[in-house]
């Protein structure tokens, strides 16, 4: 039974990692109006929808060196940090904690980073309207 506390603390980092990933769209797309369910992730350049490797958190990124596969147009260094620093309270929760109060802890973290990201994003975007 040893061998489940690193699996569930890897398994609970990809969960925040992915958490991650959705804060990023909440931040795109609540500041506008438009909905995190639909229209499926897609690049705001070209349109076209991000496929699975587009879509895993960090790696995604670095493996399209961080611009989008079919018009190369650059998307912004904040997504990996965001989705990286989602999975690090993740894991410094639960290396603090413990696998299951770390956990909970961790979302909690996570909650609160995305609800934070998330304002940031509607105050400049907010900001950005009333300069136009």
């Amino acid at each position: 039974m040893p061998f489940i506390a690193p699996l569930l603390t890897v398994y609970m980092v990809f969960i925040a990692l992915a958490l991650g990933s959705f804060i990023n769209l909440a931040a795109d797309r609540v500041p506008r109006g438009e909905s995190v369910i639909r229209p499926r992730s897609h690049c705001r350049e070209c349109g076209r929808q991000l496929n699975t490797i587009d879509l895993l958190p960090v790696l995604g990124y670095a493996l399209r060196s961080g611009r989008c596969a079919t018009c190369r147009s650059p998307i912004g260094a904040s997504a990996p940090l965001v989705e990286a620093t989602a999975g690090g309270f993740m894991a410094a929760s639960i290396l603090w904690f413990g696998i299951w109060p770390g956990a909970a802890a961790g979302l909690a973290f996570v909650a609160c980073w995305g609800l934070a990201v998330t304002a940031l994003a509607a105050r400049r975007y907010a900001t950005d309207e009333r300069t136009r």
